[in-house]
């Protein structure tokens, strides 16, 4: 079993096959939401404006660990998306950072990339 965050990248993230293969493959989850003032993207991300959206999706897929008896913790932040799950995964010393591509967008994997910079951290993408 592992540590992994889960970075909320859109409102469609509460996927229950997603979730489902989370909590099979971790014991400990940290659902992080960045808000993001200047965020580039409008694919991902969750700007300022929609902090209540992404507080329910951020709800549903906790709700959804914790049935599968997991631990489970959200993360609000503020700030630049990339950096910030970069610095949450390595302060909270996971072993993974699973993105969930649910509009199969085709930036994607460029935004996987951005992360693995940043961080030695191993970032997949479901």
């Amino acid at each position: 079993m592992s540590r992994v965050l889960i970075p909320v990248l859109s409102p469609h993230d509460a996927q229950p096959e997603f979730i489902s293969r989370i909590s099979t493959d971790a014991s400990v989850v940290y659902v992080l939401l960045v808000l993001d003032k200047d965020s580039l993207h409008s694919s991902f991300g969750f700007k300022t404006s929609e902090i209540m959206r992404g507080r329910e999706v951020v709800e549903k897929i906790k709700e959804e660990i914790k049935k599968n008896k997991r631990l489970c913790t959200d993360i609000l932040e503020w700030g630049n998306t990339i950096e910030k799950i970069a610095q949450i995964a390595e302060m909270k010393q996971v072993d993974k950072i699973v993105l969930y591509n649910a509009e199969k967008n085709e930036h994607f994997h460029t935004i996987a990339e951005d992360i693995a910079k940043k961080t030695p951290i191993t970032v997949e993408i479901f």
